[in-house]
């Protein structure tokens, strides 16, 4: 049997954040040491939350340590919440019913360094939301790089529209984090936004979902006042699922070295920052630039299906 990857997630669930760790869970490859919140598909009460439940609904024990409710350097924070809905969970409200557990009382940026540094061996931290929390810690803490396996983030793209940048959330809600984080010199996987482009359950899938169990059920529900822009009426892209994939199955997905850096881009509208890459520089990360769609849903599906464990149901 295979030995599990053991991970810090930074999460801001946030609908693909929730089958991001729905899948993460029930992929039998992986165990979560922490859940760091941060703000970003909605404010840092909702995100948090959020994690609660689902880790109530999912039957998984798992320290919850919030972070900061702003960007690292900056006092307003611009919530996604027309993509993820009010509360962050689509067409889920799980301020109706509060969650029964509580977070831990060690800030993120703490407990992120004291379960690195508790660790037998160097630890993942796999980043589905702003990564604010791990500049913070790598800017308090000197020693922390050392005890970093990778930084695995879902961010950024290398895609433009009419030959300018693109924005991508992650990257924009806290620019300043990631900047901190890629020249710290910690080793860096990037998985582009564009990944989930290709990767969106469709209406078809959805509705399998529906059936499966309670669960799905519940997470069809999700999906139902999502709203992503880019797949748009088709379905339901699952962006952050893309990166836990890369822990699970990196053989089916093709990955190049690259080189990452945060730059910014201003016109007369707006000014915001994004990830610029390119392939005639030194390499500083690792970058996944296309995956085996159907290996992919057929995984996340095997993943939904286990849930009938915690149910108690026959499969």
């Amino acid at each position: 049997m295979n030995k599990k990857s053991d991970i810090i997630i930074v999460t801001d669930p946030g609908v693909d954040d929730a089958t991001a760790l729905m899948y993460a869970i029930f992929s039998n490859k992986i165990n979560i040491k922490l859940l760091c919140i941060a703000g970003g598909n909605s404010s840092i009460e909702n995100t948090t939350n959020n994690a609660l439940y689902l880790m109530e609904l999912l039957k998984y024990d798992v320290p919850v340590a919030v972070g900061l409710d702003h960007p690292l350097r900056q006092e307003k924070s611009n919530f996604a919440e027309k993509v993820h809905g009010k509360c962050g969970l689509g067409g889920v409200n799980v301020n109706v019913k509060k969650p029964s557990t509580k977070p831990i009382e060690t800030p993120a940026c703490d407990a992120m360094y004291e379960t690195l540094k508790k660790s037998k061996k160097k630890l993942s931290i796999v980043a589905i939301g702003p990564m604010t929390c791990v500049a913070e810690m790598l800017e308090k803490y000197n020693d922390a790089q050392k005890y970093i396996q990778e930084v695995i983030f879902m961010g950024g793209t290398k895609e433009k529209i009419y030959g300018r940048p693109y924005k991508e959330f992650n990257i924009s809600f806290d620019p300043d984090c990631v900047d901190v984080v890629i020249k710290s010199g910690v080793p860096l996987v990037m998985v582009p936004m564009e990944l989930g482009h290709f990767a969106y359950l469709n209406k078809k899938d959805i509705k399998a979902v529906k059936h499966i169990n309670k669960i799905g059920k519940l997470f069809a529900k999700m999906y139902k006042k999502y709203h992503d822009f880019h797949v748009g009426s088709y379905g339901a892209a699952v962006h952050d699922v893309c990166t836990i994939y890369y822990l699970t199955h990196p053989e089916n997905m093709k990955i190049e070295k690259g080189h990452i850096e945060l730059k910014y881009y201003q016109d007369e509208k707006e000014k915001f920052g994004y990830i610029d890459t390119c392939y005639d520089k030194e390499p500083n990360a690792l970058i996944c630039v296309d995956m085996d769609i159907l290996r992919f849903k057929y995984d996340l599906f095997d993943a939904f299906d286990e849930t009938n464990s915690i149910l108690q149901i026959k499969s």
